[in-house]
């Protein structure tokens, strides 16, 4: 029997898809009987489930309504109708779904059925864009009947809860990440001299897919009139008219020989050994594995006053934080790091010891586990 059937869009590249590839296997190892759903197929981030022994299975959307307007909640309403089948003839002892779809999804089905119990999460800030008319209301009317509603920050809780979510089924759960020892002078040397970076440089970097809510935009206009000896790092993928679009600004800047686009990238660890400041300039961010990925390979950072950022980052200690959507406060934030070595030092031990102390993959396994066996009776033993 299932322990957890969770119940995913995709296992691509994502913050939500990399969060469940690291929770998941350690919820495994701790005896849970996992399985993951998907509704809109596999993808790289499912190598390590598989590594486990979970099961991937996607989520039949059956026959779809060709028409534009109707496609996608057609594709909901078949992919819900299957789901229901598989609760009712192979239920397993906690549905938990994650994101907007997937609760609309799960929730459908349950109610359906009968099912119960059922925890959702939500990953992002309400400011987040629809995927269709009316699918802000499907969700929130997924929440309010779930027995349990997850956030990872504490703007997100507090969304949840102006939503009529009962404070008695919330529960804060920040995400975690695996802790190696921080970056050594010779990892940032051969990081730097693989990647061609000059050692004078002051290397900024951003660990962000190119969308246009994580401010890519801002943060090249921020920068671009900053003297001095930098290089601006952007690792992430994007949609090629977006990416376009910032190639075109940084040209129109006069700024190509100092910026660089990655792309997507698996060795992100590495490049952030050679850097020397970490930014996240988005214009709303439920929590970011990014920022945590910055502050334990020992950088400061400068990031947007909103969402989880507000969790992650202690202003004035282990980062900046400046208002959102305002290019001069981060040019004006990154340029007092890029002129004060020994504060980005000193910022990026006071990081790199929060991280070890708040946020570690432990830290958020244990909390999954605890509510897990909370709520299930009777729990593993």
């Amino acid at each position: 029997m299932t322990d957890l059937l969770y119940l995913v869009g995709s296992l691509g590249v994502g913050g939500t898809e990399r969060h469940l590839s690291l929770v998941l296997p350690e919820l495994a190892r701790r005896g849970w009987r996992i399985e993951v759903a998907t509704l809109a197929g596999d993808g790289p981030f499912g190598d390590p489930l598989r590594a486990q022994g979970i099961p991937i299975r996607p989520v039949d959307s059956g026959r779809v309504i060709p028409l534009p307007k109707l496609r996608g909640l057609s594709v909901l309403h078949g992919q819900a109708r299957a789901l229901a089948h598989r609760l009712r003839s192979d239920p397993p002892r906690l549905l938990h779904c994650f994101l907007p779809s997937c609760c609309i999804v799960g929730g459908w089905a349950a109610h359906t059925t009968g099912f119960s119990p059922v925890a959702m999460s939500r990953r992002s800030q309400a400011a987040r864009p629809s995927l269709f008319l009316g699918d802000k209301w499907l969700e929130r009317r997924a929440l309010r009947q779930a027995a349990l509603v997850f956030g990872h920050s504490q703007w997100v809780l507090s969304e949840l809860a102006a939503e009529g979510i009962a404070p008695e089924r919330l529960r804060l759960i920040h995400n975690g990440i695996p802790l190696s020892s921080p970056p050594t002078a010779e990892a940032r040397r051969s990081a730097r001299l693989m990647a061609g970076w000059a050692e004078d440089e002051v290397v900024v970097a951003m660990v962000a897919n190119l969308i246009p809510y994580k401010g890519h935009a801002d943060l090249i206009m921020g920068i671009a009139g900053i003297a001095g000896r930098w290089r601006l790092v952007l690792i992430g993928g994007g949609s090629e008219s977006h990416v376009s679009e910032l190639r075109a600004r940084v040209s129109a800047l006069s700024i190509e020989e100092r910026v660089d686009f990655l792309g997507p990238r698996h060795d992100v660890a590495h490049l952030l050994a050679g850097a020397d400041v970490g930014v996240l300039a988005s214009h709303h961010e439920g929590f970011s594995n990014a920022l945590l990925e910055y502050m334990a390979a020992g950088l400061p950072v400068v990031a947007t006053a909103t969402g989880g950022n507000l969790d992650t980052v202690e202003d004035g200690i282990s980062g900046l934080l400046v208002p959102v959507g305002v290019p001069l406060a981060l040019g004006e934030a990154v340029s007092r790091l890029l002129e004060d070595a020994p504060l980005r030092r000193l910022m990026g031990k006071a990081g790199r010891a929060r991280v070890e102390a708040k946020f570690s993959l432990d830290a958020c396994v244990d909390a999954y586990d605890a509510v897990y066996r909370g709520i299930l009776t009777p729990p593993l033993p």
